[in-house]
């Protein structure tokens, strides 16, 4: 999604021109990260959503690691364990993914969209209405 023609150019006059009706139709890199921009900074914005993986990934890595601790001792259950183990690893893989995502967010786009809350929201609450 990191592209070169996304990157850094969600500008106020760019997200009014992506929430124009003709520009709907077309679905461009740009109206895609405008969409998911927008959608971080109505969770609470960057910082926060890093928290909140951040916080997931300790919650559900603990909830695991006494799961796995339960079982240990039991050597039918060593499958199950390497189960439980590799759950917590695609736990850490997708935070991870998930915090470079966020990262990769220019803190100007997010400012813009944050600006831009209300027409977009608009553009939404529109959308279903007839000409």
């Amino acid at each position: 999604m990191d592209t070169s023609e996304t990157k850094r150019s969600l500008t106020p006059e760019l997200i009014e021109r992506l929430l124009a009706p003709e520009a709907r139709v077309e679905m461009s890199p740009a109206y895609v990260r405008l969409m998911e921009i927008y959608c971080v900074v109505k969770a609470g914005g960057v910082a926060t959503q890093i928290e909140v993986a951040k916080q997931l990934q300790q919650r559900e890595q603990t909830a695991l690691q006494k799961e796995i601790a339960a079982l240990v001792h039991q050597p039918p259950m060593v499958s199950r364990i390497e189960a439980l183990q590799q759950e917590m690893r695609e736990v850490e893989r997708s935070v991870s993914n998930r915090v470079v995502y966020l990262q990769s967010i220019d803190a100007v786009e997010e400012a813009n969209v944050q600006h831009c809350l209300a027409m977009i929201d608009g553009y939404f609450a529109n959308l279903g209405k007839t000409r």
